[in-house]
């Protein structure tokens, strides 16, 4: 008998095609690097055609969608198994979090509970378990979206991250970190490597909140969260931030300028609320309405500062 398996295995490709569509997942090389320096070489000889990985949850939802697009083969670079990259380490008074640990790490983690509250506080409402235990901080903060949890309580806590390539380390400001919608710093080259936050200190309080079309697995309509140093009374530092509200998570330098200085109370809290929520200039989509982004933003910002004023009786 003839051997037909070419031919059916052809029919059977453009079947699938035609199932999953114009957007059907390429043709995949897999690799596991084990060290940086293998890392670094993986990214910089495959170039556009390399994505690094780690969780993968939001790779198919990308490659589907049109938003990672590639014109033949994609080389997946799992940086899950490396050693180097799934630690969470405590130095100097610095929290230092490699870009593959998992949100279920981050959430059971004695350092972070302690050194960083706020942070498992967001990730405690993020996702489903199922997705907390494979997705990644890294991954989180790469995807560069402007709805995601983490990046709040990381702004607010003034965290920056480690950015290597063939040239060695770079620091980088997470302040710095975003352009927009789905774009970061990094360039060809360049991996994310680790997160690090300075520890929380005795006299500060942060707090995290959001609210989303549902009680679970949501994505934010509007997140905030706050921190405050406070000596005597009188806020001496502060920080804002919200997500959702604009093309990438934002600080309102306004509203913690406002606040640094002056006493706690109601009326104080109540004009920096309103403060946050005008300097911010939200867009309208299928989830929400920039007035219902902007009236949230201006309650959760009053919620979270009364929170941390009650932290700090």
């Amino acid at each position: 008998m003839p051997d037909n398996s070419a031919g059916n295995n052809a029919m059977e490709n453009s079947v699938m095609k035609n199932f999953i569509g114009s957007r059907a997942m390429p043709d995949l090389v897999y690799h596991s690097p084990k060290e940086i320096s293998d890392l670094l070489s993986m990214v910089d000889a495959h170039g556009t055609s390399a994505r690094v990985v780690a969780g993968c949850t939001d790779f198919i939802p990308s490659v589907r969608t049109g938003r990672w697009c590639f014109d033949q083969e994609l080389n997946l670079i799992d940086i899950s198994k490396m050693p180097v990259l799934n630690q969470i380490e405590k130095t100097d008074d610095v929290l230092k979090i490699g870009a593959s640990v998992s949100l279920t790490r981050i959430l059971e983690s004695p350092e972070i509970k302690e050194g960083c509250p706020v942070l498992a506080q967001a990730v405690a409402q993020m996702a489903s378990l199922q997705v907390r235990n494979t997705a990644t901080m890294g991954g989180n903060i790469c995807m560069a979206s402007p709805a995601a949890d983490t990046v709040p309580p990381l702004l607010v806590s003034d965290a920056w991250v480690i950015i290597q390539d063939a040239q060695g380390e770079h620091k980088v400001l997470l302040t710095d970190f975003f352009k927009g919608p789905g774009r970061s710093v990094l360039t060809s080259g360049q991996v994310l490597t680790h997160i690090c936050i300075p520890v929380k200190k005795a006299n500060e309080a942060a707090w995290f909140q959001k609210i989303g079309t549902r009680t679970a697995v949501i994505i934010s309509v509007v997140s905030a969260a706050v921190r405050v140093t406070i000596s005597n009374g009188v806020c001496d530092t502060a920080r804002i931030a919200l997500g959702s509200v604009a093309p990438t998570p934002v600080r309102v330098a306004e509203a913690e300028q406002f606040l640094e200085g002056k006493p706690l109370d109601d009326q104080v809290i109540a004009e920096c609320a309103r403060m946050a929520a005008q300097a911010i200039s939200p867009i309208s989509d299928l989830r929400s309405s920039k007035e219902y982004r902007k009236d949230v933003a201006r309650t959760l910002v009053k919620r979270s500062i009364l929170a941390c004023r009650e932290a700090l009786k």
